[in-house]
């Protein structure tokens, strides 16, 4: 069935696991964007573990597909999809097999999802695919367009791009096959492009943004001393130094209080740290913290830490939304000058910035905002401007519609083409259709 010109193009968000507690960027993204009138469909290659989700998800339009994960238990969902590939595109199939056996970072079930994200999207008439982070998602996007020519668009983020496990060779081909490369930080453009291979052009830079509403700064009293922090406990959010850092402020005679929400791996190793030094009354570990919670918390603080550090295996932080979001609410603002932070953080104007690993700088510069009302106000003041004026949500989600917009009526377009081509009696079709190449 075609769809009319005055209908909106479809859009297919396609997530590895949706939803996901730790990922409210993507939510809000969505929720914005169906807000803004897009189509958007959500696909998700695994069933959802968190067991806890923010309410925003219940706001979000529609029911979420969920594609067969395993190969063997659920091969009777993936045995349609397979058979329409042998039949339609068997050369293309055997292609496919042989770049999932030349490329580490692609997988048999990356193949087998492919295939089946292929049959959906014809099913469901969706015109484009976007999918967030470089890794698995991306990898069955790219083979779905070796096979059959899928239109799909990518977000990369941090860990898709800088660990030192990433199949860059691989990262390169779904950039070069992508309508375009979202990425969240010019530092990450900056490192995207200089991959050997990249055609720059397909990399572009599309911040994060925050609800403005939600965190927003308000005229209640703040709680004195108190530090707050939020993210999963691994090793690139420096929480370890964060702690230090409070042992110091302690042992110069101030009374600070630190609140850390958030779970994940190095829970118990922090917990060691908070012992050691003696900490058990002055750091609280808070566990996951709902966002209306997290708002909360950031307009009581003195000060927000986020004490980023670029882990053992090359990862970093991006751009921590949950940084924009201490701006946004007015809270002083802490961090170091890791990857993108420095977009996010003006030292001096809209927060302070100090080297990653380093407890001492990290005690001063939260030193200057606990004893100084007037550093705090200035950077609260300056760090709402910065929220205000680069990370506003709806501005944002805005500039991603359109890019996804122009994607699937190109899409579209070459489609339409196709078909006049062969009414006309013409054999000959774009060659997006023909090879899977980006026009």
């Amino acid at each position: 069935m075609k769809r009319r010109e005055t209908e909106q193009p479809r859009i297919a968000y396609v997530l590895r696991m949706y939803p996901r507690f730790s990922q409210t960027f993507i939510v809000n993204e969505i929720l914005t964007l169906q807000e803004q009138g897009a189509d958007v469909q959500i696909a998700s290659l695994k069933r959802p573990t968190d067991g806890v989700f923010h309410d925003s998800i219940a706001r979000i339009r529609g029911q979420v597909a969920y594609f067969p994960e395993f190969a063997l238990s659920e091969f009777g969902r993936f045995r349609s999809a397979i058979g329409s590939c042998l039949r339609k595109r068997q050369t293309k199939f055997l292609r496919a097999i042989w770049l999932t056996l030349r490329h580490a970072g692609a997988s048999w079930i990356d193949l087998l999802q492919a295939a089946y994200l292929l049959r959906w999207v014809k099913k469901n008439r969706i015109d484009h695919v976007h999918v967030h982070f470089g890794t698995n998602e991306a990898t069955v996007a790219w083979l779905a367009n070796q096979l059959g020519g899928l239109s799909y668009s990518m977000t990369l983020h941090a860990f898709d791009i800088f660990r030192e496990t990433v199949d860059r060779r691989l990262l390169a081909l779904k950039i070069n096959q992508s309508r375009f490369t979202a990425t969240v930080t010019e530092f990450n453009a900056r490192f995207l492009r200089a991959i050997p291979g990249v055609i720059s052009d397909r990399v572009r830079v599309a911040y994060n943004g925050i609800d403005l509403c939600r965190f927003a700064p308000d005229d209640g009293p703040r709680d004195p001393g108190l530090v707050f922090s939020v993210g999963r406990l691994i090793e690139k959010k420096g929480f370890i130094h964060l702690i230090r850092a409070v042992a110091k402020l302690r042992d110069e005679g101030r009374a600070v209080k630190c609140v850390i929400a958030g779970d994940g791996v190095e829970r118990r190793r922090l917990e060691e740290e908070i012992r050691k030094l003696r900490l058990t009354d002055d750091v609280t570990l808070a566990g996951s913290m709902e966002q209306n919670e997290v708002a909360a918390m950031m307009r009581r603080a003195t000060a927000f830490a986020l004490p980023c550090v670029e882990a053992r295996d090359g990862n970093v932080d991006a751009l921590p939304t949950v940084l924009l979001e201490s701006l946004a609410a007015g809270c002083p603002s802490v961090s170091t000058s890791v990857s993108g932070i420095p977009e996010i953080i003006e030292d001096g104007v809209s927060g302070l910035l100090v080297p990653p690993e380093n407890p001492s700088a990290l005690a001063s510069a939260l030193g200057q905002v606990l004893d100084d009302p007037q550093v705090a106000r200035a950077l609260a003041s300056g760090g709402r401007a910065k929220a205000t004026t680069k990370f506003d949500l709806a501005t944002n989600a805005g500039v991603l519609r359109n890019w996804l917009h122009e994607a699937a009526c190109r899409r579209t377009s070459a489609i339409g083409s196709a078909e006049r081509a062969a009414s006309a009696g013409d054999s000959q079709l774009p060659m997006e259709l023909t090879t899977g190449a980006s026009l």
